[in-house]
């Protein structure tokens, strides 16, 4: 210890590179991600969801939601929901909340024609649930809007070539 006291700094090639033994040294926080994660559990905020984060929710519940597809072969509930009757909505909304727990989904609230339900927009539907819990519904309800209308414009390339008529088919020739 004694010889770094004695070593004058001053004059070092490493002057201003690097503080002194006796500077007051103040550490920097590193964000750790948690730090907007209150403990506390009157006032839990969750951290934003990433790009990734968000992807990797929207799988699982994509694999939770699959569940339903057995719901609906047992009950006839069409995989479109733009065609459900107002009983096969209230079927779902049974569903979701048994599968996911959900808790205050006021049914009559949603007492309508899955037409209705979908021409509702995720503004209106979400002010017609609970928080979080219109998301889940929600979330569930966009993602079977999407795949059944994948499907039907799957359905309608593969039927495309049943409805062209050929070039060399004229008018003349069908009769």
């Amino acid at each position: 210890q004694p010889a770094f006291d004695t070593f004058d700094n001053s004059n070092s090639l490493f002057a201003g590179y690097f503080c002194s033994l006796n500077e007051d040294q103040t550490l920097q926080e590193v964000p750790t991600g948690f730090d907007s994660t209150s403990y506390e559990s009157n006032n839990c905020e969750l951290p934003l969801l990433t790009p990734c984060s968000k992807a990797v929710m929207s799988q699982a519940l994509k694999d939770t939601f699959s569940g339903f597809t057995k719901e609906q072969c047992r009950l006839g509930i069409p995989n479109n929901p733009w065609l459900w009757t107002e009983q096969q909505v209230c079927q779902w909304l049974s569903w979701a909340t048994n599968e996911f727990s959900l808790a205050n989904v006021n049914f009559h609230q949603f007492l309508m024609s899955g037409q209705d339900l979908c021409n509702l927009g995720k503004e209106r539907f979400l002010e017609l649930a609970p928080d979080y819990v219109g998301d889940i519904l929600w979330e569930h309800l966009e993602q079977m809007i999407k795949e059944s209308q994948e499907k039907m414009q799957d359905q309608y390339v593969e039927n495309s070539h049943l409805t062209s008529v050929p070039h060399w088919v004229n008018n003349n020739s069908l009769s």
